[in-house]
């Protein structure tokens, strides 16, 4: 039996802005608040809601809140989200905090957060990454 967050629209980070196709309604665009020059928007899909984050022209990180029915669910949820965004290449634990789980991809040019916690899975650039912290 699949769930709302089996449909998840999966996107390719570093493509340029106007190549981005959300299936569902832009609720909110406001700047990064640590990044200068990114722009972060917020989709309502089914499940939940997407965040995208454009930088220099290109989506450098999507952040899905799509807290899943189930356990089952969120792992079918987060093997197909690791699975496209590794493109391939394996991801590697970094930190479990308690509240989330912290990965690089094995060619160190991608990272994920999974806040276990809260159920809200991120992708991005590293290269977002060391500028947003």
């Amino acid at each position: 039996m699949g769930c709302l967050t089996d449909d998840l629209p999966l996107l390719e980070l570093l493509c340029a802005a106007d190549e981005v196709r959300i299936p569902g309604e832009l609720e909110s665009s406001f700047p990064h608040e640590n990044a200068p020059d990114a722009l972060t928007d917020t989709y309502a899909v089914d499940g939940g809601r997407l965040l995208l984050t454009l930088w220099h022209g290109r989506l450098h990180e999507v952040i899905y809140r799509t807290p899943a029915e189930s356990v089952e669910d969120a792992s079918r949820r987060n093997d197909r989200l690791f699975a496209h965004y590794g493109q391939g290449d394996g991801w590697t634990e970094i930190l479990d905090n308690g509240f989330g789980r912290t990965y690089r991809r094995t060619d160190q040019q991608r990272y994920a957060l999974w806040s276990y916690a809260m159920d809200i899975t991120t992708f991005g650039t590293m290269g977002f990454h060391q500028v947003k912290w």
